[in-house]
C-alpha cells in the first residue's frame, strides 16, 4: 500500500491553484461498508487526497524546499461517498502565503458536482529536507503533472451494476479497544502507532508521522460507535451514523510509532435524525486532536438516496 491520494495533477496555475484526479479502485485499501454489500471509499481519506493536492501546489511554488502540514481545519462537509469505479476531479486553491504558512480550500467532484469540501485549511510550512528526500518528491511531481491530461467527464456513469460477484474488502480498523465508562453519553477507546504500518513510507520517510486523517477516522469511528449504541437503545436500530459535517479540526501535536492514542467522545446533541459530537485524542496526557462531528441517522433508503448516486 502506498499513500499516495493524488493519481494525476493536470492543471497547474504556479503558487495558486491545481486540479487533479483520484480513481477509486477495488484495489484501494480504504473500502468500508456503513451498510452490508455497499463499498464506499472512507470520506476522511478521501480528504487526503485534497490535502496532498494543495501540499503539491505548495511544494512546486517553493522549489522543492517545503512541505506544509495542516493544523486547522475551519469546516469539512461530506455531500456523499464514493465507490470503486468512481474517477475524481479534485481541485485546490492557496488563498494567502507567508515564509511560515499558507491558507488553503479544496473539494472533490463526482461528475462535476462538489461532494467534499475543506475550508480554510491552514498549513504550516516545514523544511522539505527534514521529511522527505527533495529528490525524491521532484520525481513523484514529474510522475504526476500532465499539463493538459483531460480531468473526468462530467457525465455520470450508472453505478447500477457495481460487479457482477461480491468481492470482499479489507476493512480497516480504526480503534484497537473500547474502554469501560459509565457515562452513556460518553466512550472511551485506545488506537496503538506501529512503524509496521505501510503509510510511513509516504509521510514521511525521514520522519514517520501519522497522517492527520488517521487520527480523524478514529475520531469519527469511535464517535459513531457512540451513536450507533445510542440509536439502537432508543429503538433507532434500522438507522446508521453518517458523518455529514466536522469543524473546528485541530492537530496539536505530532504522533508517531510508539504512541498510544487515548480518545474521547462525548455526546453533545441527539435526536432520531442527527447528532453532535465532541471529540479529543491525547498523548501522554497532551492534546494531539480535536473535532466537532455532525452525523446524519439515515436508514438504507435514505443512505442510497442521499449519498450515493445510483
Amino acid at each position: 500500500m502506498r499513500f499516495l491520494m493524488v493519481d494525476r495533477i493536470c492543471d497547474l496555475e504556479r503558487g495558486k491553484r491545481a486540479r487533479g484526479i483520484k480513481n477509486i479502485s477495488w484495489d484501494d485499501d480504504f473500502l468500508e461498508e456503513i451498510f452490508p454489500d455497499i463499498p464506499v471509499f472512507s470520506p476522511i481519506i478521501a480528504a487526503e487526497a485534497c490535502a496532498q493536492l494543495i501540499s503539491w501546489i505548495i511544494i512546486e511554488a517553493r522549489d522543492f524546499t517545503v512541505k506544509p502540514v495542516i493544523t486547522v481545519v475551519d469546516s469539512y462537509v461530506c455531500n456523499g461517498h464514493f465507490m470503486p469505479g468512481d474517477q475524481l476531479e479534485l481541485e485546490g486553491e492557496i488563498e494567502s502565503f507567508s515564509e511560515e504558512s499558507a491558507l488553503a480550500h479544496s473539494r472533490i467532484l463526482l461528475s462535476g458536482k462538489p461532494v467534499i469540501e475543506i475550508k480554510h485549511a491552514v498549513c504550516y510550512l516545514y523544511q522539505l529536507s527534514e521529511l522527505d528526500p527533495p529528490e525524491r518528491a521532484r520525481i513523484q511531481f514529474e510522475n504526476l503533472y500532465a499539463e493538459g491530461y483531460p480531468l473526468p467527464c462530467k457525465s455520470f456513469l450508472p453505478r447500477s451494476r457495481l460487479m457482477c460477484e461480491k468481492i470482499p474488502i479489507n476493512k480497516k480498523r480504526w480503534v484497537d479497544r473500547i474502554l469501560d465508562c459509565e457515562e452513556p453519553e460518553r466512550i472511551l477507546g485506545i488506537k496503538n502507532v506501529t512503524a509496521t504500518e505501510d503509510y510511513f513510507n509516504d509521510h514521511f520517510p525521514l520522519k514517520p508521522i501519522l497522517p492527520g486523517v488517521m487520527i480523524l477516522e478514529s475520531l469519527i469511528g469511535l464517535s459513531g460507535i457512540l451513536v450507533e449504541r445510542l440509536l439502537a437503545e432508543r429503538g433507532f436500530a434500522d438507522r446508521k451514523p453518517v458523518l455529514k459535517h466536522s469543524k473546528k479540526i485541530k492537530f496539536r501535536k505530532f504522533v508517531q510509532p510508539g504512541d498510544q492514542l487515548l480518545i474521547d467522545a462525548k455526546l453533545t446533541d441527539f435526536t432520531p435524525w442527527k447528532s453532535s459530537v465532541k471529540a479529543k485524542s491525547t498523548v501522554n496526557e497532551k492534546t494531539a486532536a480535536t473535532i466537532s462531528i455532525e452525523f446524519e441517522h439515515l436508514d438504507l433508503e435514505e443512505y442510497r438516496k442521499n449519498n450515493l448516486i445510483l
